[in-house]
């Protein structure tokens, strides 16, 4: 329990860089082997998660064996933590520096599968609540099949709500036209997701309101925001950059083998 405390005290030095890691940390250190080098006043974490642990993982990757997550104040330290890597395994690399993707790619063939842009600020007096929005700190049932839309579960949706969340919504009359949630992911940092505009309502800017006025409510409540998005999804990209939102974090995703359909 001492090197985890001590891991997480390292990792929320930069928690928004580095959320994933303490996301998982905190949601899996039971099956998860952490690793912490230190040298003088250097530092390195490694994370090894089951890659069936996390249902995310499983579904993307149902071939892997292993969740590589890494972190470390001085590059010099990267050897030291690619020696605790497991030998003859499936990995699956979460890397957030290139110096990382340079690194590996030395000892292992890496392949980039996927890549996710986190977009943050700590900018209130940015963003204005907009009046025509409703905020609930409820589920609402009328903008769960909007969720749903994009790959949220009732079952997520209820965890979500009790542990915090709040909805921001545009309707017309009972119907709702755009919806975002904004939920916990970890300590600081909430997350801004289930961004989704009923095909009727879409091309009027209705979720750029609705994320707007999200981030206003979460940055008066003292949280960090996050706006996150893969790299191929081009309206979600625009709507970040039209509200002004600066690029915090790219986490990029490799295996070391070709992945086979089971």
């Amino acid at each position: 329990m001492i090197q985890y405390d001590r891991i997480m005290e390292k990792l929320r030095m930069n928690p928004l860089k580095n959320v994933t890691l303490l996301k998982m940390l905190t949601a899996h250190h039971q099956v998860m082997d952490s690793y912490l080098i230190e040298q003088e006043n250097n530092w390195g974490i490694l994370l090894l998660l089951p890659a069936n642990a996390f249902s995310y993982d499983l579904r993307a990757y149902p071939n892997a064996n292993t969740i590589v997550l890494l972190d470390y104040s001085s590059p010099e330290l990267l050897p030291a933590l690619i020696d605790q890597l497991p030998k003859d395994a499936r990995l699956v690399f979460k890397l957030q520096d290139e110096y990382s993707v340079l690194a590996l790619s030395e000892h292992y063939p890496l392949y980039k599968t996927r890549c996710f842009y986190s977009y943050s600020t700590a900018s209130a007096h940015s963003f204005a609540e907009d009046r025509d929005t409703v905020l609930s700190e409820l589920p609402d049932e009328r903008l769960y099949p909007l969720w749903a839309a994009n790959g949220y579960s009732s079952d997520e949706i209820g965890h979500y709500f009790a542990e915090g969340a709040f909805s921001v919504s545009l309707f017309e009359g009972e119907i709702p036209l755009s919806t975002c949630f904004v939920f916990r992911n970890e300590e600081q940092i909430w997350e801004i997701g289930g961004v989704h505009t009923v095909e009727e309502g879409r091309k009027k800017g209705l979720a750029k309101r609705v994320v707007r006025t999200a981030l206003f409510h979460t940055l008066q409540r003292g949280y960090i925001p996050r706006y996150q998005v893969q790299d191929n999804n081009v309206p979600s990209i625009r709507l970040a950059e039209s509200l002004g939102l600066p690029l915090a974090v790219k986490l990029t995703h490799w295996i070391n083998y070709i992945e086979q359909p089971i």
